[in-house]
């Protein structure tokens, strides 16, 4: 559907890709509108569809995102509660391997841009927390894509991208609550990288899905 073959992958692009000067004087409308305009312009390059050159761009657009994104932040949130009581190390491996599967599992998978407009329909900021309201029209398709935003470090950072109603870390939250309410975080930690690890292989090359399946059963969405 739309929204795994092409919103996700353009909008995780513009969460991992938007550049790291912005700070909070930015309306968090500006923000991710610079990072949309950037988008467009990596999906615009010729690049974006030769294979040659994809590992490249992903590298590329990881190292901008270590200076944007907290994917600590991130992976806190899909993890949930049980993060409360996981050791510094395993939140670092388990923040690395998500990392790692959000590379795989859309980064490697990036649209070409097809002259999609994007519309920014409005805001909501309620102290360091904002959400912003755009619209994604593809020929005769409109999708309601909502980016939330928050305040570290004197940046509005975006940490989740709800598209089609489907939000990116609630998703994983569900399947990672799967593991973590009969296993432990190891167990998790493991799934995760068993599922790299496929990806890489080409065991599983994305035909039953986005590439974003962490335990057995597919999300719906």
């Amino acid at each position: 559907m739309l929204f795994k073959r092409l919103v996700l992958p353009m909008f995780l692009v513009c969460l991992l890709a938007a550049p790291a000067h912005a700070d909070v004087s930015q309306t968090p409308t500006s923000r991710v509108k610079e990072g949309v305009d950037l988008l467009i312009s990596v999906l615009s390059d010729p690049k974006a569809e030769d294979p040659a050159h994809r590992d490249e761009m992903v590298q590329k657009l990881r190292a901008e995102a270590e200076k944007f994104i907290d994917f600590k932040l991130v992976t806190m949130y899909a993890v949930g509660r049980p993060w409360t009581t996981m050791t510094p190390q395993m939140q670092d491996d388990l923040t690395e391997a998500f990392i790692q599967l959000l590379e795989r599992s859309y980064l490697k998978q990036i649209p070409s841009y097809g002259g999609q407009d994007v519309n920014y329909t409005g805001e909501q900021v309620e102290g360091n927390r904002a959400k912003v309201f755009t619209e994604l029209v593809d020929k005769d398709k409109k999708i309601i894509v909502e980016f939330r935003l928050r305040i570290v470090q004197e940046q509005w950072m975006i940490y989740d991208v709800v598209a089609e109603g489907v939000s990116l870390v609630a998703n994983y939250r569900s399947q990672f609550s799967q593991v973590l309410n009969t296993g432990t975080p190891e167990d998790l930690l493991k799934q995760i990288r068993d599922r790299i690890e496929k990806l890489d292989s080409g065991q599983d090359d994305g035909s039953q899905g986005d590439g974003s399946q962490v335990t057995a059963e597919p999300q719906q969405g």
